[in-house]
């Protein structure tokens, strides 16, 4: 027989997990292009600010974001997420996590990085933890050839 402890610290980890995969499906939907599935993994009310490109509210305004905004200036993407900093309590939790994109900016035909810090609210809807609020913070938008110390295209110091 498991301990109540034991059973409660299990149940936070398989928490954590099942964040990380929420994440890591995330990147997957919005590097393949299917805006569908990345606004099925919000809630309803959430909000979705990208500092320097919007503030999103409700699964509307995000769609119209994933779905015709964002391909148009991003069409390339590969999301890397590194060191998750995830804290659970019971139905909800947080998380903070630094990105790197490697990606095409249509507008200027050119390859660019994208560096900074997501920070992140999280909900459990029907069992399936979901997206409640999502921040995200460049600390540099430049150039691949140029990189961040020569050219910043916009973005905050680390």
């Amino acid at each position: 027989m498991v301990s109540e402890g034991l059973e409660a610290r299990i149940k936070i980890l398989e928490d954590i997990e099942a964040i990380k995969k929420l994440k890591a499906t995330y990147a997957y939907f919005a590097d393949t292009g299917n805006w569908q599935g990345m606004v099925n993994l919000y809630t309803d009310e959430a909000v979705v600010e990208f500092v320097s490109m919007g503030r999103y509210e409700g699964k509307s305004e995000i769609t119209g974001f994933f779905r015709d905004m964002l391909p148009r200036a991003l069409p390339f993407m590969t999301h890397m997420f590194h060191n998750p900093v995830i804290e659970v309590k019971g139905e909800k939790a947080t998380g903070e996590w630094y990105f790197e994109v490697p990606a095409t900016h249509a507008p200027t035909n050119r390859a660019v990085w994208m560096v900074g810090k997501y920070e992140e609210e999280y909900v459990k809807v029907s069992g399936e933890w979901k997206f409640k609020k999502i921040l995200a913070e460049f600390y540099f938008y430049t150039p691949y050839d140029e990189g961040w110390v020569k050219t910043r295209m916009y973005g905050v110091n680390p």
